[in-house]
């Protein structure tokens, strides 16, 4: 059998792997998040964005939060707060 200097990680070993780059990852997951609401919600009407209870506005005070705050739940409350109102 040919030893080799290089091991295979443990579970333990990959585990604390993950959680050194579980932020950065986690703020990548925000920004393309982020870029797929502007997408989608960008090509909507200001009658359309009305009819969930949004406007402009709403979207763009939540892509402006920092990137530790889910933009996704920003618009969520939003639309609710406004359905609220109803």
């Amino acid at each position: 059998m040919i030893s080799s200097r290089f091991t295979t990680p443990t579970a333990g070993a990959r585990v604390r792997t993950l959680q050194l780059f579980r932020p950065t990852l986690d703020l990548l997951a925000e920004v393309l998040r982020r870029r797929q609401i502007r997408r989608s919600y960008g090509r909507m009407s200001g009658e359309m964005l009305r009819d969930i209870g949004l406007t402009r506005w709403d979207i763009e005070v939540a892509l402006s939060l920092p990137l530790e705050k889910s933009a996704a739940d920003a618009i969520a409350n939003a639309a609710a707060g406004e359905a609220a109102r109803w």
